[in-house]
Order: C-alpha cells, then structure tokens, then sequence
C-alpha cells in the first residue's frame, strides 16, 4: 500500500520545523486537517499549539468557542499577535489562519515586524504556521516564507473516512449498507478529488436522502464534484447518459476503451499499470466524436468536463495562461476524470503564427497545455476532437502527448 499523502506532507512539516525553518506557509482549503496535521506533529516534538483568527486572537489549540471569545481579545490584532509569538518562552508552533490579507503593502508594519521575528526564530524552539486557501507573500518576505500544498485526501483515507460512516450508521437498523468489495472501489473512486469534509458530506446526504449506501450512488458524488466545477467557471460539467451501443461501427476505438475500463482502479495502479492519457479522434462533423466522449464517460463512470478554450482568453496580459493554469488545476482536483476538449484544431490553429496576431498569447497557451499534456501524473483522460488535423501544431501530433 503507498503511502498516505497527508503521511507524508506531515513528514515534510515535521522535518522543516525540526530543521528551525521559521514560518511555514500551508496552502490548502481543509483548515481543520490541516490542524489536525500540525496537532500530531507537535504532540510528537512536545510543543504547545496556539492559534490565531482575526476573531479570536490569540488562544490554546483546542480551545472552546465560548473560552475564545473573552481569551486575549488584545492579540487580535496581527502586530499584537507576533509580539505573542516574541513573548512565548517555551517550545511552541503558532498557526495563523487566514494572515495573507495582512501581508500587504499597505500594512507594512506587519510585514516588517514579520520579517524581523523570522529571524528570531531561526534561533527558538518556535514556529509560526500560516493556514490558508490563498498564497499571497509580499517580496520581502519570500526568502523567508516556505509554501507548502497540502494534498487532497488519498484514498485511504477516504476509506477510512467511509468505514467510520458504516460504523456509525450500524445503529441505525433503518440504514441498508449495499456495498460489496467492488462497489466499495466505485464509491471511493468516485470520491477521490474530493475533501474530507465534501465526501463526509456527499456521504450523509446519500444516507439521508435513500436510507441506504450502495454503488448505485456515484452519481451523487459526482454532483459533489459539479458543484466545485460550477464554481470555478472555466469548466462545464456533462452528466453523460450514452453508451456505447448508441455508437455504430467504432469496433477498434471501442476495444481499445474496453481494455482500459479498469486503468484508473485501484487494481491497475497496485499493479503499477499507467492511466492511459487520451485519444484524439478526427472525423468530419456529425460522425459521434462528441458522442465517443460522453459515452467514454457513462462506461467509464468517471466525470466529464469540457474544456472551452474560446472561454480560457482573456483581456489582460496574462490572463489567458492563468485561465488555463486554473481550469487544469480544476480539472486535476477532481480527477479521476475525463477532460473534453471539443474542436481542438480550431483552439489551436493560429498559434504558431500567433506572435503577429495577438502579441503570442495563443502560442503561450498551447504551450501551457502541451506542458501539462506530457508531464501531467493525475488520472485525467483527456478525449480531443477535430475535423483538420493539418491545423493542429505538429508537437500536438507526436506519440505520447495524448497516447
């Protein structure tokens, strides 16, 4: 079995902290596995935990919602709450929730101080913990600042996550559990890209909603994961209803799907088999391209996303790039997933000529998606279509980039 990735990211901080790195910076959305993280860690070094919020100021981890309102109301104040840190004498790991706001040129005075308490800090037993879904670090405190992503939750521990639902819906004689080995494997599956907190909820509005928990509930997990696509706004969501006896002819393409139903179990990957990348399927218009892709998605049982690289081009210089950087990093926090990108010899078409037609952007987008197409390791299976190939770029065309 591989390693838990929230293992191994508490190895990382326990390591920097160990090594006296002063201020560590957390980049993730699950602020209470990430505390929960940083509680073992120091249990396991003998240090205090304290935390800090705008609301609350300055306050022993761990401590009550009603202990916090009346506890060093002073300390809510960011300059108020370094001066803690400076005055805390024992070993101690302070985390900063949500701090980025005040590290702005505009609050200077936090910055600096910020920046003068690292140094101290390099010389204590302390560290300071900034938890937050936002990375936002002024110049000046780059070099002293580590930035780490906590990961979405791994598998297994999304299996233990569902095996402490079971466990605690057994009371409830009510409650059918239809899960066998295999429709255990979908439901987890189906479930990876998610947090903690979305599964645990997906998982309870299921039990709720149909009084049971079977396999036949990954689409409802799938609408978990339409909402976090919805919210971004650069992706469109398919509830994909085809299959592949809507399709005729195809025989090769749909053997060649058949065999690599299963690249994305759990099976294939203890296997070390690889997720297959993609296709790209090149016919005129109505032949079923678009269908193969929606139909690779019911058999598959895997989410479908379309990429519209009309709605990836911005007014601003740079824009572009960033649109596409967050549409994959949307696409890859969903995965296992499969990514359509329709009409790509028409998205792609001007940008090897594009330098004296739009100052390069579309060149630098293409770029930006061929990088990510050959190095990319999440389960995304893109499925590409187009009518010309003599319009696609040639490095689009090589062996390895969709197969």
């Amino acid at each position: 079995m591989t390693p838990s990735l929230t293992s191994s990211i508490a190895a990382e901080i326990e390591t920097l902290i160990r090594a006296r790195y002063p201020i560590l910076y957390l980049v993730t959305s699950e602020e209470l596995r990430a505390e929960q993280i940083i509680a073992e860690v120091a249990q396991r070094r003998q240090k205090k935990v304290f935390e800090w919020s705008c609301s609350t100021g300055v306050v022993p981890a761990g401590a009550s919602i009603q202990s916090q309102k009346s506890r060093n109301a002073a300390t809510r104040e960011p300059l108020a709450a370094l001066e803690q840190v400076i005055e805390q004498i024992e070993p101690a790991i302070f985390v900063f929730k949500d701090f980025h706001p005040f590290l702005t040129r505009n609050n200077h005075l936090v910055t600096r101080r910020l920046k003068e308490i690292a140094l101290h800090l390099k010389n204590s037993f302390k560290t300071i913990v900034i938890i937050s879904s936002v990375l936002e670090i002024p110049v000046e405190l780059e070099k002293e600042i580590t930035v780490l992503t906590v990961p979405l939750p791994s598998r297994e521990e999304l299996e233990l996550l569902l095996a402490k639902i079971l466990d605690d819906v057994k009371q409830f004689k009510h409650v059918s559990i239809e899960l066998d080995p295999a429709g255990r494997e979908r439901l987890l599956q189906a479930a990876l890209g998610l947090t903690l907190g979305e599964a645990e909820n997906v998982f309870a509005k299921i039990i709720v909603k149909d009084q049971r928990l079977s396999a036949d509930d990954v689409g409802e997990v799938f609408a978990q994961k339409q909402q976090i696509i919805r919210k971004s706004g650069l992706l469109d969501y398919y509830a994909a209803s085809e299959s592949f006896d809507h399709i005729g002819g195809l025989a090769v393409l749909k053997d060649w799907l058949n065999k690599r139903a299963v690249a994305f179990s759990s099976e294939a990957r203890d296997f070390g088999l690889p997720s297959p990348k993609g296709i790209l399927l090149l016919g005129v218009q109505g032949c079923g391209k678009s269908l193969c892709a929606k139909a690779v998605a019911s058999h598959w049982q895997l989410p479908l996303l379309r990429f519209d690289m009309g709605r990836m081009f911005g007014s601003l210089v740079g824009s572009s790039e960033e649109n596409v950087r967050r549409a994959i990093s949307v696409a890859e926090s969903v995965a296992p997933a499969i990514l359509w990108v329709d009409e790509i010899d028409k998205a792609f078409a001007g940008s090897q000529s594009s330098g004296g037609a739009d100052g390069g952007t579309a060149a630098r987008v293409f770029g930006t998606f061929l990088t990510w197409l050959s190095e990319k390791s999440a389960p995304v299976f893109v499925v590409a279509t187009a009518n010309d190939i003599s319009q696609l770029p040639p490095e689009l065309l090589r062996k390895g980039s969709l197969r």
